[in-house]
């Protein structure tokens, strides 16, 4: 069954809302599906091709209805739909939940690996190794099916940046802890919806934001912006959720085909991320008018002293989450995970994010 891409009529959501559990012996099964990104998001495209997949191996007991690009649920509403069960499963930058999930956005930290290979496998290590991190999840009835970074965080500037010095006065598009790290430095961060930054780059209103290469073109930042700068500012992580209800029902075959398929989604993103980067560096290097866009990759010293002007992020994380379990072990956990798994991507060829 192909994969069915639909937008609602206003009154639809509330109407075809469902109840979240499914009977264990259900033969067809259906699973509505919400997304901030569009289909042209590199990162949707990974879940546009696990629905397939998924579909394909069920042999149809499975479709999926997938409502992309806000056209059914908001962003910042889309955790509160997945747990009450008016969708099964959905897409969310965790960076948007600060005092929902405060644990996971550990993962959002400042200065990070650019890496999803990393990012995928050191956040599945943190999360069998540490079960606050699901419990975070359970409370909002959801849990975490899979794992999408964005790979490595950039800005896309009006202004040319070269120097952490270039950024005092900078108003930009950031939010959480990133907005911290801009702040640090002298910068300006203003807090936008992801979906109206266009307008707000476009209107002057920021002269910048955080963006992701692999992301530029397909939401046209390119067409209001003229340098990608690559900041190293660490990567905003996506988790693919479900309704835990909805999955505790289904039957044992089922959750593992989802289990299995988003696995290897993960990995089929995870190895073509660094290639697709270098593909989008070029392709906006070769447009044509104010589509054209200059990549400057920020100076390793450069960063450093932005690092060094910083708040030293993980400590206070740690700090500010320790009734919530050992988290200076935590952070020695995430740590140690980074090393591994930076090795071992520089053994496979996919660590190099630009």
């Amino acid at each position: 069954m192909t994969t069915r891409f639909r937008v609602l009529a206003a009154g639809l959501f509330a109407a075809t809302a469902l109840a979240a559990a499914l009977p264990a012996d259900a033969a067809d099964i259906t699973i509505r599906y919400a997304s901030p990104s569009a289909v042209t998001d590199p990162t949707q495209e990974a879940i546009v091709w696990f629905t397939e997949e998924v579909e394909k191996r069920t042999d149809g007991r499975v479709a999926f209805e997938m409502y992309l690009g806000n056209s059914l649920v908001k962003d910042q509403d889309i955790v509160a739909a997945i747990g009450d069960g008016l969708i099964e499963m959905g897409k969310i930058y965790t960076v948007s939940y600060p005092g929902q999930m405060q644990l996971i956005n550990m993962v959002n930290l400042p200065f990070t690996s650019p890496s999803p290979y990393v990012a995928i496998n050191v956040i599945h290590g943190m999360m069998e190794k540490y079960p606050e991190f699901d419990a975070e999840l359970e409370k909002l009835n959801v849990m975490a099916l899979g794992v999408i970074p964005t790979g490595g965080t950039g800005i896309v500037s009006k202004e040319k940046i070269e120097t952490v010095e270039d950024l005092k006065g900078f108003k930009v598009r950031a939010r959480g802890v990133q907005a911290q790290a801009f702040s640090a430095v002298g910068a300006t961060p203003v807090s936008i919806p992801w979906n109206d930054v266009y307008e707000a780059l476009s209107k002057g209103v920021v002269s910048g934001s955080t963006n992701y290469i692999v992301t530029t073109r397909p939401i046209r930042h390119n067409e209001v912006t003229d340098y990608y700068v690559a900041a190293g500012l660490g990567q905003a992580i996506q988790f693919e959720l479900v309704n835990r209800d909805f999955w505790n029902a289904l039957p044992e075959d089922i959750r593992t085909i989802l289990t299995d398929t988003m696995r290897e989604a993960e990995e089929r993103y995870a190895k073509r991320a660094s290639k697709l980067a270098l593909e989008e560096r070029e392709t906006l290097a070769n447009e044509s008018g104010p589509a054209k866009m200059e990549y400057i990759a920020l100076d390793p010293a450069e960063r450093e002293k932005w690092i060094a002007a910083s708040p030293d992020f993980f400590g206070d994380w740690a700090k500010a989450n320790a009734a919530a379990g050992d988290t200076a072990a935590m952070v020695e956990t995430y740590k140690s995970l980074q090393d591994e798994f930076t090795a071992k991507g520089e053994e496979l060829g996919v660590v190099d994010m630009w």
